[in-house]
């Protein structure tokens, strides 16, 4: 086997790409800056010269690594299967032992690589954040009272003072129980969007499921594994292991784009099958088709990135779970697969680049008329949620739980 290169990457990996220029149609930090080194081509290009000694690893070298919103499009398009993912996170590793993580991820994954401080910082924002921000369209988020420079509106996910994980919980379903589920709740919903929580909780109720939450669990570490803080996810994989790998479960279930992804690429040792919520939601089809929203909606859906490229689920999944839900009309999302610009903690290093993905979005999401933006990602209910409010819409972002525990029986 060849031995690896200065970036961990072997020379096979990196050749494989033919540069053909397929990824520049849709990647979507490219299509803002129109520049080689935002693409893939070109940061593969870029790691096969410092592989062979003909580049240098420097600050400028890690900045072109960071561009990039992992979104996976430029994979899924590969004519020749380019496993673009293990290049850029190996490259961004190898970024991160020269230099060290940019002070805006560092303090990301400070914050959530740590339950204690995530706990804490909780309970002392979440007073505050009632106090100085305002409501959005979009429930469980916050809108701060004045625009930001080149930024406009900004919304914060609304911390909660109590964790969702605060003990060890079981929920039973109130008939015949089909199955037993660990649900990893990961730090979103832990610490932010609860009430979304409890609403997976009652639709796997309402599917028959029995659902336990371990107390013992925390962010799966993609913060950290994205910007390349190799060293501290594997801590924080093997202490999740400690609290997933139990018996008397038939699988471990998500709700949470990113996490799924996680979970099942990275956490091989896992014993229990990883689903996500929107799998158990087709599996059990026939069953929605019975439940009926309180009154009529009318709704659009928004593809997270991880979802159907990252753990490649079918586009069709949460097309047909909306088609037979009744009370629901659902109108299909021009480009509904495209990134929504959050990309993690892309965000916070590209907040410009990443607001013009985000407009896209939202005016794609506007032009459907639907009062209701359904998703099954929190990073994603937020980033859109935020986009909804600076154009001005009149439709509000939310989790596909949250829309679908006002119709459960």
């Amino acid at each position: 086997m060849e031995q690896e290169k200065i970036l961990g990457i072997s020379d096979e990996l990196v050749e494989r790409c033919v540069r053909c220029g397929s990824c520049r149609q849709v990647c979507p930090v490219f299509n803002v800056t129109h520049e080689e080194p935002s693409v893939a081509r070109g940061k593969i290009f870029l790691a096969d010269m410092i592989n062979k000694g003909k580049a240098e690893l420097d600050k400028e070298a890690a900045h072109f690594f960071n561009l990039c919103t992992t979104c996976l499009r430029c994979a899924e398009i590969c004519p020749v299967m380019v496993d673009y993912e293990k290049i850029i996170i190996s490259a961004r590793a190898k970024a991160v032992e020269k230099f060290g993580l940019p002070p805006e991820k560092a303090a990301a994954v400070k914050l959530f690589s740590n339950p204690k401080l995530l706990n804490l910082a909780g309970k002392v924002a979440a007073p505050l954040t009632k106090l100085f921000t305002k409501a959005s369209k979009s429930p469980q988020n916050r809108l701060l009272p004045f625009n930001v420079p080149k930024l406009g509106k900004v919304l914060l996910p609304e911390p909660k003072a109590k964790p969702f994980n605060s003990t060890d919980r079981w929920f039973r379903p109130k008939g015949k129980e089909k199955g037993r589920a660990l649900f990893f709740t990961g730090c979103m919903f832990n610490n932010f969007y609860t009430e979304t929580a409890q609403n997976v909780v009652k639709v796997l109720n309402a599917l028959g499921y029995s659902v336990f939450v371990p107390k013992e669990q925390s962010c799966c570490g993609a913060p950290a594994f994205f910007a390349g803080d190799l060293k501290t996810f594997n801590q924080m994989k093997q202490k999740n292991l400690g609290s997933l790998n139990r018996e008397g479960f038939d699988f471990i279930v998500t709700a949470c784009a990113t996490c799924g992804h996680v979970l099942k690429g990275e956490y091989s040792e896992l014993r229990l099958p990883v689903k996500e919520l929107i799998e158990l939601l087709f599996e059990n089809i026939e069953t929605v088709g019975s439940w009926k929203l309180p009154r009529k909606v009318r709704a659009t859906w928004h593809h997270p990135c991880h979802i159907v490229r990252g753990q490649k689920i079918p586009r069709h999944y949460p097309e047909d779970v909306l088609k037979v839900l009744q009370n629901l009309s659902y109108t299909p999302m021009p480009e509904a697969d495209n990134c929504c610009g959050m990309g993690g903690s892309f965000k916070l290093s590209h907040p410009e680049i990443s607001r013009e993905i985000q407009l896209k979005k939202a005016k794609n999401a506007d032009s459907t008329e639907a009062e209701v933006v359904l998703t099954e990602c929190p990073g994603c209910v937020m980033n859109i949620a935020e986009g909804l409010e600076r154009i001005g819409s009149k439709a509000s972002a939310l989790h596909i739980a949250d829309l679908l525990a006002k119709a459960v029986k």
